[in-house]
């Protein structure tokens, strides 16, 4: 998944190349988690446990934390991201999260879609924000940034 170019042409992060690449990520997930509360997780089918996509939580305080989901191919259009936003929602709420928040390459409606779906409010635009390394630009590229508060956890 993190080597496919359909895949990753959204994300921020280099499309994984190598073994080296994914053991670069691997290492940084472990730094993550044992830094903060959270950090990246896997999301996987519950009928056979196959890995579907990633998502998870990226801490800037103990308050405040983005999130973002990528799938396979053969995943898309199954509902598993909003599944699994909903869930890292409510994650964030039990670890006293308050500003959840998401960035999101202007061009990509399905992603702005899911976020809508579970609840995020696109805040507003933030032009030449991000460098997106799998879409062959180098200038930064707009994007939405949708966000929650959070009270408490919420039902999945």
């Amino acid at each position: 998944m993190a080597s496919d170019p359909q895949v990753t042409r959204f994300v921020g992060w280099p499309m994984h190349t190598s073994l080296r690449d994914t053991e670069a990520f691997l290492s940084f997930s472990q730094a993550e988690w044992t830094k903060w509360s959270a950090g990246p997780l896997l999301i996987t089918s519950r009928k056979d446990g196959a890995i579907l996509g990633s998502t998870g939580l990226a801490f800037e305080t103990l308050y405040r934390a983005s999130t973002g989901f990528v799938l396979a191919k053969d995943a898309w259009g199954s509902g598993f991201a909003s599944e699994a936003l909903a869930a890292v929602v409510n994650i964030a709420a039990a670890l006293s999260v308050r500003r959840l928040y998401a960035l999101c390459h202007v061009q990509n409606k399905r992603s702005a879609g899911v976020l809508e779906g579970c609840g995020f409010l696109r805040e507003g635009t933030l032009h030449k924000h991000t460098v997106f390394p799998n879409l062959g630009v180098p200038e930064p590229q707009d994007v939405y940034c949708y966000a929650q508060t959070l009270d408490r956890p919420r039902a999945v």
